[in-house]
């Protein structure tokens, strides 16, 4: 009875130095990723999150059976071979990758096919802690368009704005929408709280596809009104209260109103109902 006790700890302890050990360089690339990248500053808390969902069904956990299954050992290789091909090739983003597979494979090896299904989103989940490379060129792509819809919005209100490029035009001012202001980082932010909030209810597959892709055209509405909103307060009190107070201000208000947005389009398949997480 006492060495059963022990017995998880134990090979948790075991399973965290070995990954570790094997992929502290992508950890620091991680961590250094998280700090520094406009798009990621939120990195930190999704292994916190991942963590968390487990610890919660900890319980459902103890009481499923724990059969080894051999079936971890090609995942677990494939994971190893990603990461291989990421270390040759000085690619981060691929070992990052191979880390969750593995992370994956060897729950399926110690624990067998109930607990890793059980473990699937928390798991998968921490694909959304690794930063993408092609998102900044994304967001590059995306500066442009965001700042002709905007200016096409507020013309609709009666503010003289004219779009070129990425490069907005006002009647005494003029603002360039940037990359962290391209809506990008939104997209990603609001996709990992749709996958979340999807996980988080009650109710059919299709529903949770809908929410969570209806996360990109929330962020991207939500970013061109953030746009929209900082070229009216700049023609009504200036370029300078509209960069230098209202500019940080408006990011978080506009994210509230797309997270807002996705508990509308939940709530159109009919009540809520949350599973229970504290």
């Amino acid at each position: 009875m006492s060495n059963a006790r022990y017995t998880t700890p134990v090979i948790l302890a075991i399973t965290l130095i070995v990954i570790v050990s094997m992929y502290f360089n992508t950890l620091v690339w991680l961590f250094t990723a998280w700090w520094n990248d406009p798009y990621y500053l939120y990195g930190f808390i999704v292994p916190i999150i991942s963590g968390y969902l487990i610890w919660n069904r900890r319980a459902e956990l103890a009481r499923l059976d724990r059969e080894p299954s051999s079936l971890g050992i090609p995942v677990i290789v494939a994971g190893l071979l990603i990461h291989g091909i990421g270390v040759f090739l000085t690619f981060r983003f691929a070992s990052a990758v191979s880390m969750i597979i593995v992370l994956a494979g060897m729950t399926l090896v110690i624990y067998g096919n109930g607990v890793t299904k059980a473990l699937l989103f928390p798991i998968g989940f921490l694909f959304f802690m690794v930063p993408i490379p092609i998102a900044p060129v994304i967001g590059t792509a995306l500066q442009a368009p965001s700042a002709g819809y905007a200016a096409s919005l507020v013309s609709v209100v009666g503010i003289g704005a004219t779009a070129t490029g990425a490069e907005i035009r006002l009647a005494e001012s003029a603002f360039e929408v940037g990359a962290p202001c391209s809506g990008m980082k939104s997209i990603i932010g609001l996709l990992t709280l749709a996958a979340l909030y999807a996980y988080l209810l009650d109710g059919s597959m299709y529903m949770k596809v809908v929410i969570f892709l209806s996360a990109l055209p929330l962020a991207i509405m939500a970013n061109v009104l953030r746009i929209s909103s900082i070229l009216v307060i700049a023609n009504a009190y200036g370029s300078e209260v509209a960069i230098n107070f209202f500019h940080d201000f408006s990011s978080l208000l506009l994210f509230s109103i797309a997270a807002f947005g996705l508990l509308i389009v939940g709530r159109c398949f009919g009540s809520l109902r949350f599973k229970r997480i504290f």
